[in-house]
C-alpha cells in the first residue's frame, strides 16, 4: 500500500507544526501539508487530492463546520475523510459533526499516540478504497476492450450499438454504422506469419481510432473485421469518413521482422434514419450487404447499402 498524503488545518502554525511532527514519524505517512483555514485547505484540496484532512473545529476565517459544508458541495472532494480536531466536550457538538460529514474526531489537546492510531486506520481505509476502486475500473476497461487491438471489444460493439440506436430513435437524428475489413488478410498471415498480422491489425485499428471522434465507437468486430458506430451521421457524412479511412489504410506501412507490408481495406455503409424501422440485426445486416458487395466489385472502396441490394437482402 502506497503511503499517505496529509492536510493539517489549523490557524495556529505551532499546533500545526506539532501535528506535522507527530505524523511525519509514522510510515504510513508519505508527506504533511498545511493550511491555515478552511478556505486555503479547500483550495489545496482541489489541488493536492490529500488521502486525509486533520481540521481544527475553531479558526476565524472558515473553521471546520464551513469545510465540511463546502466539501460536501463537491462532489470531487466529498470522499476525502476529514477528521475533525475540537476541545469540546459536549456530545451534541460531537456528534453533530459526525452528521454533517467528519470521518472521525480527536478531542484537544491530542496525545500524538492516538493521533497516529487513528490517522493509521482512516489512510488505510482511503486508501484501500481509492486502490479497489482503480482495479474494478480496470476491470471495467478490460472487460470491454479487445486484448489484441485495444479498441472496443464485441460484447461492448453490441450494448453499444443497440444504445445509439435507441437514443438516435427518442432525438430523430441519424445513426450510421461501416463495417470495415482488411482486404486478403489471410494471405497476410501465410506469407508473413501470425505475429505480422497481428500487427497489421493493430496498426489498422490505431488509425481507425485516430480518425473519429470521441463519441464515436471503434469496435473489433471479430477476425480482420472492425466497425465504427457514428452517432447523428448521415450517409454522405459517414460514406466522407470511410473514404478518409479507407486512403489512409491504404497508405500504411506496417514494418514486420522480414518485410514491409501493405494492405487495403473494404467498408460497408449502413444508415438509419429517423423515422426508419431498423432494428441493430437489420442494420447490421444491410451494412454486411454493402462490405459484401464492396469485396465482390473489387476490393479497396467503400460501399453505402442500397434498395437496389435488397435480393442480396
Amino acid at each position: 500500500m502506497r503511503r499517505g498524503r496529509i492536510l493539517v488545518v489549523d490557524d495556529s502554525a505551532a499546533f500545526r507544526a506539532e501535528a506535522s511532527n507527530a505524523l511525519e514519524g509514522s510510515a504510513e505517512v508519505g508527506e504533511v501539508l498545511e493550511a491555515e483555514d478552511g478556505l486555503v485547505a479547500l483550495r489545496m484540496m482541489a489541488e493536492h487530492r490529500p488521502d486525509l484532512v486533520i481540521c481544527d473545529l475553531v479558526m476565524p476565517v472558515c473553521d471546520g463546520m464551513q469545510l465540511l459544508r463546502l466539501r460536501a458541495a463537491k462532489p470531487e472532494l466529498a470522499g476525502i475523510p476529514v477528521v475533525m480536531l475540537t476541545s469540546t466536550s459536549q456530545l451534541e457538538r460531537r456528534v453533530e459533526l459526525l452528521e454533517r460529514g467528519a470521518a472521525d474526531y480527536i478531542v484537544k489537546p491530542f496525545e500524538p499516540r492516538e493521533l497516529l492510531a487513528r490517522v493509521r486506520v482512516h489512510l488505510r481505509s482511503h486508501i484501500l478504497q481509492e486502490e479497489l476502486e482503480e482495479a474494478n475500473r480496470l476491470l471495467q476497461v478490460l472487460s470491454c476492450t479487445d486484448g489484441l487491438t485495444g479498441v472496443f471489444n464485441r460484447r461492448h460493439f453490441d450494448n453499444e450499438l443497440e444504445v445509439q440506436l435507441s437514443r438516435s430513435r427518442r432525438y430523430k437524428f441519424p445513426l450510421s454504422l461501416v463495417l470495415v475489413d482488411v482486404d486478403h488478410f489471410k494471405r497476410v498471415n501465410d506469407e508473413h506469419g501470425h505475429p505480422a498480422g497481428d500487427k497489421v491489425l493493430r496498426a489498422i485499428a490505431g488509425t481507425l481510432q485516430s480518425m473519429v471522434r470521441k463519441a464515436d465507437v471503434v469496435a473489433r468486430y471479430g477476425g480482420e473485421e472492425l466497425a465504427l458506430v457514428l452517432a447523428n451521421t448521415g450517409e454522405d457524412g459517414a460514406a466522407i469518413l470511410a473514404e478518409r479511412v479507407r486512403a489512409a489504410v491504404a497508405g500504411l506501412e506496417v514494418v514486420d521482422d522480414r518485410a514491409t507490408i501493405r494492405c487495403t481495406v473494404s467498408a460497408g455503409i449502413a444508415t438509419s434514419q429517423p423515422g426508419d424501422p431498423l432494428d441493430t440485426s437489420m442494420l447490421l445486416h444491410r451494412a454486411d450487404v454493402a462490405l459484401y458487395t464492396a469485396k465482390r466489385t473489387g476490393r479497396d472502396r467503400v460501399v453505402a447499402w442500397s434498395p437496389a441490394f435488397a435480393p442480396l437482402g
